[in-house]
């Protein structure tokens, strides 16, 4: 991975994370650990304006280590199912 600080785009990391861009727009970075967004001021007709947000490739990375796991930690985590069991038959009945 390139460790070289580079600014990503809604649209880069939901490629990174293999999601949508509409649900890494809507959910992913709208999560309270998810890092902050940058901006720029842009001018134009001038006329101050913020850029579209970036966010910094190596935060992201940081988040995803922190935020995803391995299989077999999510085997260990996984409660019960809650409910009761169904019956079961070995004939079927009309």
């Amino acid at each position: 991975m390139n460790t070289e600080n580079q600014l990503w785009s809604i649209k880069r990391i939901a490629d990174f994370l293999d999601l949508s861009v509409n649900y890494t727009r809507n959910v992913i970075v709208k999560q309270a650990n998810f890092p902050e967004p940058r901006f720029s001021i842009v001018e134009v007709n001038g006329k101050k304006q913020k850029s579209k947000p970036r966010w910094l490739n190596t935060e992201i990375s940081e988040w995803v280590s922190q935020k995803y796991c391995f299989q077999s930690e999510m085997e260990e985590r996984q409660p019960a199912k809650p409910g009761r069991k169904r019956k079961t038959s070995d004939e079927f009945q009309l």
